[in-house]
């Protein structure tokens, strides 16, 4: 996924590349913040930029060949006339430093690590043969989502050890911010006009260990949700071994709270689990599954799964779908192992063929797909409440709005489109004249359901 950034208009122009996952878009917009506060134009163009920053994503095998095509391209720009200057920065670059600066000695003129990040604008002016009397130093983050919802990092790294995963080698051990910094950050989007707050890391729920010596993910919570403003708090990433009392009151009772667990389970056979080294078994997941969905009205569940672990057996495997056909999770994303250097797995035996991995990824699909579709049928003719993201198409043209339930996280689950020529006007809080709903929440009646889309139209008031 790639995402850009556009900005006043100076007489040198960065163009900036992100990819990967939400963690790493936040990075980008401070990045863009601080190149945005010391006076560099931001294009959405990479044919008018000066200077081409490729912020990467090293996380498995797909995502580092799609990192190293962004830097070819814009090696090609630089080639080709305007540009400059290339950089590169991000999790690839953290993982593979020194192969990176071997490899792409021509392609690269910067390879950067996470920490230096902060120092973009002085690397940028290198570039340009650009000397300053004065950097400013702290910005405000420049948004890469829509106006009304927006990324919170609550903390970075992680201390847990899952052989499969590069991040603690990668992002370090975990580091929160402090509950302070995090409620004036929300303020700030919050009167920018933001009405969701979705809230990442890499293990969201030991937030606070690191500096308070427990986890405080849900006093942090309960001061966000007093934010004028924010109206959804959306939680990711929870680790299900950590689940706690207090973590589920919070959800049940705080009108605030996205009633959505995103819990990614990974597996659920126990010696698959164990070969994870993840802290929990298939039992304790069944109890905290049903523990959840007793406790928490309507809750939407979200998971992910790897398929293809060394070792993984037929077995294994056909109990992972009898889980998940019977579990019934609304959204469930499915990954095929890849074999990651400097990760426990990879001294592994028992690694299976690509061919086989491939077969188990399409069932996998194949059966969510399914299970969502069903889930989503038996949403049809009720009534629910969505945010309104934009209209339908590219250029935001098209005359069908889309939305979320409280069920959907943005960029990962699934959508509501409304067809503005069926059902009745769109209704403004206290009248009957027509508003713009993109930015608002609004009711909807379901008219029809696919597997990771609804179909709708507008029933009720604007807000």
């Amino acid at each position: 996924m790639s995402k850009t950034m556009s900005g006043a208009q100076e007489k040198h122009k960065i163009h900036l590349v992100s990819l990967g996952c939400p963690r790493n878009t936040v990075d980008s917009e401070r990045m863009l913040g601080l190149l945005g506060g010391n006076d560099y134009g931001l294009t959405t163009d990479p044919h008018e930029a000066d200077v081409v920053i490729v912020n990467t994503c090293g996380f498995i095998g797909p995502a580092k060949e799609e990192s190293i095509n962004a830097i070819l391209a814009a090696h090609r720009l630089r080639q080709e006339g305007r540009c400059r200057g290339v950089i590169v920065t991000g999790c690839l670059s953290q993982r593979y430093e020194a192969d990176l600066r071997k490899e792409l000695a021509e392609e690269a003129d910067e390879i950067l690590t996470l920490s230096q990040e902060a120092d973009i604008v002085r690397y940028v002016d290198r570039l340009m043969g650009r000397d300053r009397e004065r950097y400013i130093d702290s910005t405000p983050r420049l948004s890469l989502t829509p106006k009304h919802w927006a990324y919170l990092r609550i903390s970075d790294g992680c201390d847990h050890h899952c052989s499969f995963c590069a991040i603690p080698a990668i992002r370090g051990r975990h580091k929160s911010e402090s509950v302070g910094q995090l409620v004036a950050e929300a303020e700030r989007l919050a009167a920018q006009g933001v009405r969701e707050l979705v809230l990442i890391s890499q293990d969201s729920v030991r937030y606070g260990q690191d500096l308070y010596g427990k986890p405080r993910l849900v006093p942090l919570m309960e001061a966000l949700a007093e934010v004028e403003g924010i109206q959804w708090l959306r939680l990711m990433y929870t680790y299900p071994a950590f689940w706690t009392d207090e973590m589920v009151r919070f959800f049940a009772e705080n009108p605030s709270a996205c009633r959505y667990v995103d819990m990614p389970l990974q597996h659920i056979a126990d010696p698959v689990l164990a070969r994870m080294k993840r802290a929990t078994t298939r039992s304790k997941t069944l109890k905290l599954l049903t523990w959840l969905r007793e406790s928490i009205p309507g809750v939407g569940m979200r998971s992910s799964f790897i398929v293809g672990f060394p070792g993984e057996t037929d077995e294994q495997f056909e109990e992972l779908l009898t889980f998940v056909e019977e579990t019934r999770f609304d959204n469930a994303t499915c990954f095929m192992y890849s074999d990651e250097e400097g990760t426990g797995a990879f001294e592994l035996d028992g690694k299976l063929c690509e061919e086989v991995i491939a077969e188990r990824f399409r069932r996998f699909t194949e059966l969510q797909d399914n299970v969502s579709a069903e889930i989503n049928h038996g949403l049809v003719g009720t009534r629910q409440t969505i945010l309104v993201d934009g209209k339908e198409g590219e250029e935001g043209d098209g005359s069908r709005y889309c939305g979320r339930m409280q069920r959907d996280a943005p960029e990962i689950d699934g959508q509501v489109v409304i067809d503005t020529d069926t059902g009745t006007a769109v209704l403004g809080a206290d009248s009957s004249e027509s508003v713009d709903p993109v930015g608002k929440f609004a009711e909807v009646e379901v008219t029809g359901a696919h597997s990771y889309e609804l179909a709708a139209r507008f029933v009720g008031r604007i807000w």
